[in-house]
């Protein structure tokens, strides 16, 4: 994670494993960690979407960089946070004004638990930074093939049980 770089989907299996069983993270608020980090995966694809023209010449490259600069600047939200309930504010506040969405319903148990303390600190900041880097479904789907080929995604299969 430390090179900043967008993974694919796939990788969701590994993340899963390491924080059920290494970390010891229950299932359901990993589950809805994993949310959480897709909308702001989500929410970064969006901004930068909406500072590009489409008919720009690079424009997938132009997006990807954009995007990356977003999901940086919510990592640098999330790294700041001094406890549960400012990494909680501090994200949502700054993704929600990027976007102009609501965070979905399904992240509110780990929000939960990481207000009331029960989500350590640095575990509740590793499972937001590891899943809003989880490539976006809505990104795959709409960009060129040959981009999405060098992404590794071409025949990729759901390896979870969603």
């Amino acid at each position: 994670l430390s090179f900043r770089a967008e993974y694919p989907k796939a990788v969701k299996l590994l993340f899963n494993t390491y924080f059920i069983k290494m970390e010891r993270i229950d299932s359901e608020i990993v589950a809805s960690a994993r949310q959480l980090g897709k909308w702001l995966n989500l929410v970064a694809y969006f901004a930068a979407k909406s500072e590009i023209k489409e008919d720009s010449p690079n424009y997938w490259e132009e997006l990807r960089k954009i995007k990356s600069k977003v999901l940086v600047e919510l990592e640098s939200s999330i790294f700041s946070a001094k406890t549960g309930d400012a990494l909680i504010a501090q994200v949502i506040t700054r993704a929600g004004r990027l976007s102009g969405m609501d965070a979905p319903e399904s992240a509110s148990l780990y929000m939960e638990k990481t207000l009331d303390g029960e989500l350590p600190l640095d575990q509740a900041k590793n499972l937001l930074i590891a899943f809003s880097r989880l490539r976006n479904k809505k990104q795959s789907e709409e960009q060129p093939q040959s981009v999405t080929t060098e992404y590794g995604e071409e025949e990729e299969e759901d390896l979870s049980n969603e």
